[in-house]
């Protein structure tokens, strides 16, 4: 007869998930021991998860959103633009192209701006006393 085997799962720095087993004697990795183990069985799995992102906050003094970028505000606006310019009471396609051109200029931007993890580059100038 097959025992049932307790298992849990963790997210590991908001990103992973982590499958894990009770083992029946301790286990020792890393100089770490721990009741839990490594699942040792593959199967199928179906994730049912409500994942939402946090709001956006804006800044009260001067009135900007916080997670954002000053330099990316501008893409979001051409995004705004060009579904107005696509509205059939307002319908211009080519500004909507142009704009729409613009955003994808922007994310592409800011795409490269996230992979480089916001390093600046600056110069140290030398002062007299």
């Amino acid at each position: 007869m097959a025992t049932k085997k307790q298992r849990a799962w963790f997210i590991d720095k908001l990103s992973k998930l982590g499958l894990v087993e009770k083992a029946t004697n301790a286990v020792t990795k890393d100089g770490y021991t721990s009741d839990w183990k490594s699942i040792t069985e593959a199967k199928d799995l179906r994730i049912y998860a409500i994942s939402r992102d946090s709001d956006l906050t804006v800044n009260n003094m001067t009135g900007t959103w916080s997670q954002i970028p000053s330099q990316f505000h501008d893409t979001i606006v051409n995004k705004a633009i060009a579904i107005g310019y696509k509205d059939p009471r307002h319908m211009e396609i080519e500004l909507a192209s142009y704009f729409e051109q613009e955003y994808f200029r922007g994310v592409k931007r800011a795409k490269k701006f996230a992979r480089s993890n916001y390093q600046t580059v600056g110069f140290i100038k030398p002062q007299d006393f």
